[in-house]
């Protein structure tokens, strides 16, 4: 399927979805969600693809959400009224429901969505030159994309309360301090070094990641006997899966040549 605000496209096992409306710095739109939503959905089906970089084109990774889209829908509601109900929302439900690794590559401004969306995925390496903003008072909303649960867990409630009420903007090297990235590089090697890590993944049993990630993400939330009996659950269906079966094989046949020095 071709799109109009993101871009998308595999590389042998790994797919790559770029934010790409940089005339706007990537902000987000409608459009742009929908599309999201929609690639995320096919991704997640694709047996072909392993795990997934997200970056964003041009010098910004995203400057947050669309102005006008905020304009529009305060007018809405002024001329219509409240809706009916309050429904969570379809785009954040795709990032967190996804199955397999998500690596944000963080490569410029990343303010208001542009950082709570990375806060779904799995793993988050910064450009030197990214810059940082929980900047939702700025604009009178609050956080969203799962933030309020994501971003006390990730640096505590002290910071999370700090980098909200503040709005302050905030550099990769403090991002990295806080551990709200997990890596920092140069701007020139930042697609790169998320492509390499991708493919350290990839190249592992499809399903013992898969599950790994439904582990992580249970015991995010879980008391630990809770953890401790799903983790037994996952462990018994992952011995019984072929691929365990063969990296097992694999493994045993090279250290088979390795002691017998061939």
């Amino acid at each position: 399927m071709s799109y109009s605000t993101i871009e998308f496209e595999k590389k042998d096992n790994i797919g790559f979805l770029f934010l790409n409306r940089p005339e706007v710095l990537n902000a987000l739109s409608e459009k742009m969600g929908e599309e999201l939503a929609d690639c995320l959905s096919r991704a997640a089906f694709d047996n072909d693809i392993k795990t997934m970089v997200l970056s964003g084109r041009g010098k910004a990774f995203s400057a947050g959400a669309d102005l006008e889209m905020f304009k529009q829908r305060y007018e809405s509601f002024r001329e219509n009224g409240q809706p009916e109900s309050t429904q969570r929302a379809e785009l954040p439900s795709a990032f967190i429901n996804f199955p397999k690794p998500l690596i944000a590559a963080i490569n410029g401004a990343a303010v208001g969505f542009g950082i709570t969306m990375p806060l779904n995925c799995d793993i988050r390496i910064a450009s030197s030159k990214a810059k940082f903003s929980f900047a939702f008072a700025r604009v009178g909303v609050t956080p969203e994309f799962g933030s309020s649960y994501f971003l006390p867990r990730m640096v505590g409630y002290g910071k999370a309360a700090e980098l909200v009420f503040t709005a302050k903007m905030f550099d990769a090297a403090e991002a990295l301090d806080m551990g709200l990235v997990n890596k920092v590089t140069e701007p020139d090697e930042l697609l790169s070094e998320a492509e390499n890590m991708a493919r350290q993944i990839a190249d592992l049993p499809a399903s013992a990641i898969r599950e790994a990630k439904k582990l992580l993400r249970h015991g995010y939330q879980s008391t630990i006997e809770q953890v401790l009996d799903y983790e037994a659950l996952v462990f018994q269906h992952a011995s019984q899966d072929h691929e365990h079966y063969e990296a097992v094989c694999r493994i045993k046949e090279e250290l088979k040549k390795k002691s017998s020095g061939k």
